[in-house]
């Protein structure tokens, strides 16, 4: 099982403990700026935005300034930071205020899964705001129904996907999705994703690899399960965990590089990968909204694992 509150806290006191007390992890963090890379033209860094959620617009632009990526990974889904029906108002607002800090709206988190009016809506307001890629919603495996087997239940997912990957080319956008750990999500087994995946052009829909998720479902055999989605890897998540418990029956989510996932492994799945963003993801301190009076901790978390992570990229 997940770790509680309480451990997450634990984690994030410490983590931030450490950065005070002027460790090698503030170093690090000084290090990154304002101003990108190279390299962010061809992989801009996308920070999740999720614990910003009561943030106002321009109080967002500004934390990720301070953060310094590229943009920003939002959810535009229902209980998001904006409502599906709002989006043709409040992208635009959220592209102009981040802006006014050089910084863009890199990945939309939707709960897209197939064609409909509403999600064609959806995606061509993205498209007319030049937010081109976008986190799809994901596909459940319903254990309810003996007549239906798994295998088949990802082909009909399969078939969906199919369809929202011929209307992502005609309005020149492209789905992510991405690989998530738990036991009802198609893609948990990694293997079911060359099946949902089948036929369809990366251009269009591809794999968002969640390497944190990867590391958390699989030990022995991750490499395979690298080389058999490697042809549908479309962009990288990044986060990171420790198993905990007698026996590892627990995860504790920790800052960048000091759990299951490597540097060799991130090398290894930004090389299989096209240009694309590439989206940073900070849970060490839960995933509730954070106020902006205490969201000072978390900034300074994310600097730590981006410059992590532009090391990573960089070596």
């Amino acid at each position: 099982m997940l770790f509680s509150k309480a451990a997450q806290a634990a984690v994030a006191l410490a983590f931030v403990g450490s950065l005070n007390k002027g460790s090698a992890r503030t170093v690090a963090a000084e290090s990154v700026g304002p101003k990108s890379p190279p390299e962010a033209i061809a992989y801009p860094i996308a920070v999740f935005t999720k614990v910003f959620k009561t943030h106002s617009f321009l109080e967002l632009s500004d934390a990720i300034a301070e953060i310094g990526s590229e943009g920003v990974e939002m959810t535009v889904r229902s209980g998001g930071q904006i409502e599906p029906e709002r989006a043709e108002q409040l992208i635009p607002d959220v592209v102009s205020a981040l802006s006014k800090n050089d910084k863009r709206l890199l990945i939309a988190a939707t709960g897209i899964t197939e064609v409909s009016k509403s999600s064609e809506k959806l995606l061509t307001v993205l498209r007319d705001n030049e937010v081109r890629y976008y986190r799809m919603g994901y596909y459940k495996y319903t254990k309810s129904s003996d007549s239906v087997s798994m295998l088949q239940q990802a082909r009909n997912a399969g078939s969906k996907a199919k369809e929202l990957a011929a209307l992502n080319r005609e309005l020149g956008v492209v789905g992510l999705y991405q690989n998530h750990f738990g036991n009802d999500y198609v893609g948990s087994l990694l293997w079911d994703l060359t099946i949902l995946m089948e036929g369809i052009d990366r251009q269009h829909m591809g794999v968002a690899f969640d390497l944190r998720h990867l590391r958390a479902e699989l030990s022995g055999s991750f490499q395979a399960a690298i080389d058999a989605v490697r042809p549908h890897l479309r962009s990288v998540y990044l986060k990171d965990t420790i198993r905990q418990g007698k026996r590892g029956e627990s995860l504790e989510d920790v800052p960048l590089g000091e759990g299951l996932v490597s540097r060799d492994l991130f090398r290894e799945a930004l090389l299989a990968i096209q240009p694309a963003p590439i989206s940073l993801h900070v849970e060490y301190f839960g995933q509730d909204p954070i106020p902006i009076e205490k969201i000072g901790p978390v900034i300074q978390a994310y600097r730590h694992d981006l410059a992590t992570l532009r090391n990573w990229m960089a070596s």
